[in-house]
């Protein structure tokens, strides 16, 4: 009998362990026998089939739900989460790992499913996975080392679709673009500043929020990002009242604004205003309220800058503490039934019986008791790993802590500060903590990161060398020039 060749078992156990993750990360969908289904689902489910916009929702992940409608299963969408997901996992313990890449790589995939809630994420019919995957993407695309050019086009390609899908991720990717460049800027006086690769990774920031407005156009026909932001931040500031107080302000003096008639009635929060029992449907709902909600929100600004900067600062702070998983996994049959009969009538049973139409709801209590101190932990740990690295000189490490560190801070400004706090918004992007603590921690050991302590000794004694060569040649540049030869 002929022996299975070394490379044979290679790849064999390679496969095993990207499979492997996968299914990790779809186990809530398995162990609650449906992909789990939240409010929004049901109008990008929708899009999928009509192709027709909600002015609420941008078209991308509509179109990405396609997906599910080709295969003829809502499940090819939690399997399409999760391989795109581990994909990036995957090439992003190759370029920070340098040996025992695929134990890390098994590793990293447990403690993300055991300690953070992105499998609950990736199980769900929402965009809201992609929010992580893609700052780790633009992280590894920037930073990771090794990396043969078809893996980092392909991450790159992956990592685009990820920041297409919900307008948050865009907002967070230009965020981190900038950071980019000013790191490369930076790079050129600090010697201890990474220089990130900025080629693929600004195309995939570029594609990505060009994605948008490009399929808004060939689905629309309108070349437009969205048609809903002044209407959020419209309601963020009846939340905060703000509304209120500018509409005291201003009706009196005559104003023809709509909202004057009914400024006494506003609800308490932002949620209430658009989904509950409020006056803005009596106003003629979001297209009605887009111009009148612009005007609102300009001379609010103008009129309250410091009342607008305060609030921004309480949503924020409020928006980086709130990381429970499990928000609004709720009972749906009284909401996504009529779509699950008209698009998937085969897959209605699967749905009906799921353990997440049981009563009671699924409770998050346990898990999020000992989830939260891990995630809050990693979130200092990945400060703690980003100073080490700084003094070590180990620019790899430092990138990926920075760039976390800031996608962290950025996604609570976008979600918190810009739009209105739930735990969902920050849950989905706080795994990126712990998985830069494992990396981080795992490169500390030289073994890991595939360099001898020597290498790295050395590369330190050169750049030594090179300062004192830099100090040499400034000062001889500013010293006089010696008299010519008689």
């Amino acid at each position: 009998m002929s022996r299975i060749p070394l490379s044979g078992w290679k790849l064999g156990w390679h496969t095993l362990t990207f499979v492997l993750v996968v299914l990790l990360l779809m186990a809530p969908a398995i162990w609650n026998g449906f992909p789990l289904i939240y409010y929004d689902s049901e109008d990008y489910v929708e899009m999928a089939f009509t192709f027709q916009p909600i002015v609420w929702r941008i078209m991308t992940y509509g179109v990405m739900c396609t997906v599910a409608r080709l295969f003829g299963t809502l499940w090819a969408m939690p399997l399409l989460h999760a391989i795109l997901t581990t994909w990036v996992l995957h090439e992003a313990v190759m370029g920070f790992i340098g040996r025992w890449r695929h134990v890390v790589f098994l590793g990293v995939g447990l403690a993300l499913v055991l300690f953070t809630g992105l499998p609950w994420v990736a199980s769900q019919v929402l965009a809201d996975v992609f929010a992580g995957t893609a700052v780790l993407g633009i992280a590894a695309l920037a930073f990771a080392e090794g990396l043969q050019r078809w893996r980092r086009i392909a991450l790159a390609v992956i990592t685009a679709l990820a920041i297409c899908v919900h307008m948050s991720h865009v907002a967070v990717a230009a965020g981190l673009l900038i950071v980019l460049a000013a790191m490369w800027g930076l790079s050129r006086f600090l010697r201890r500043m990474p220089r990130p690769r900025l080629t693929l990774s600004s195309a995939a920031v570029v594609a990505g929020i060009l994605l948008v407005p490009v399929t808004h156009y060939f689905t629309m026909g309108r070349f437009v990002f969205t048609e809903s932001g002044q209407v959020l931040q419209l309601a963020l500031f009846v939340q905060n009242g703000i509304a209120k107080k500018y509409l005291d302000e201003v009706c009196p003096t005559g104003v023809e604004l709509e909202m004057c008639d009914h400024k006494d009635e506003l609800p308490r929060t932002a949620d209430e205003f658009l989904w509950g029992d409020s006056p803005f449907d009596e106003m003629g709902g979001w297209k009605a309220m887009h111009d009148e909600a612009g005007l609102i929100v300009s001379g609010a600004i103008k009129r309250f800058p410091l009342d607008v900067l305060e609030a921004a600062t309480d949503n924020f702070i409020e928006q980086i503490d709130s990381i429970d998983s499990g928000e609004d996994l709720v009972p749906m049959t009284w909401h996504f039934v009529k779509t699950v009969l008209r698009r998937y009538p085969d897959e209605f049973k699967g749905f009906r019986f799921a353990r997440q139409q049981r009563r009671p709801a699924l409770n998050f209590e346990a898990l999020n008791g000992f989830q939260i101190p891990i995630n809050q932990a990693a979130e200092i740990v990945t400060l703690v790993l980003l100073a080490v690295a700084w003094r070590r000189r180990d620019r790899t490490t430092t990138g990926l802590a920075m760039l976390v560190t800031l996608a962290i801070l950025g996604n609570a400004f976008v979600c918190g500060a810009l739009s209105n706090p739930h735990d969902r918004y920050q849950n989905r992007v706080v795994w990126l903590a712990l998985f830069t603590s494992v990396v981080g921690a795992v490169r500390l050991d030289q073994r890991f990161a595939g360099r001898r302590r020597l290498t790295i000794q050395a590369e330190n004694e050169v750049l030594v060398r090179e300062e004192e060569k830099a100090k040499d040649a400034a000062k001889a540049a500013t010293s006089p020039a010696p008299p010519p030869p008689a």
